[in-house]
């Protein structure tokens, strides 16, 4: 009886952190680009999409090793977001604050809601460099950070 609880509980220790490793090395939160909203550079988009299987809450942002002005995130129910877009007044894009709503994972968006549901997730930064920015989220209760390097505009 105790050698069946011994490899009962060993085999969960196994598939658990085989589950962590997998987690770890393919996160869940990818960035999927950036762009400028006005012409003078200060305030960045940064798309961002949920490709796990669960709900992601987001938790800090750290542009350049600080933290940066203000952030919000934003959440279009129509179109990606893309060079110059008008975010400002378009009933379609909604603020929040980082931790105020949860993204949805990718592949359970309807497409087909559009106006209704939420399609595309970006983070508006109000920072005039941003070289490094690195994003602490949290997935299936475990912590993860996703750091990625901006290149410069010219």
């Amino acid at each position: 009886m105790k050698k069946i609880l011994f490899v009962l509980f060993f085999s969960l220790f196994v598939v658990g952190a085989i589950l962590i490793v997998y987690l770890k090395s393919n996160p869940p939160l990818v960035i999927n680009g950036y762009t400028s909203i006005d012409d003078n550079s200060t305030v960045r988009l940064i798309e961002i999409e949920n490709k796990g299987m669960r709900e992601i809450q987001l938790q800090s942002i750290v542009v350049n090793e600080k933290l940066p002005e203000s952030v919000e995130l934003v959440i279009s129910k129509s179109e990606p977001f893309e060079a110059k877009t008008k975010i400002e007044g378009n009933p379609n894009f909604t603020f929040h604050k980082l931790k105020q709503v949860k993204l949805f994972p990718s592949q359970y968006i309807d497409r087909q809601a559009i106006g209704k549901q939420p399609q595309h997730y970006a983070l508006k930064l109000n920072t005039s460099d941003i070289q490094k920015i690195s994003i602490q989220y949290e997935y299936l209760k475990m912590p993860f950070t996703v750091t990625a390097e901006l290149q410069a505009t010219k």
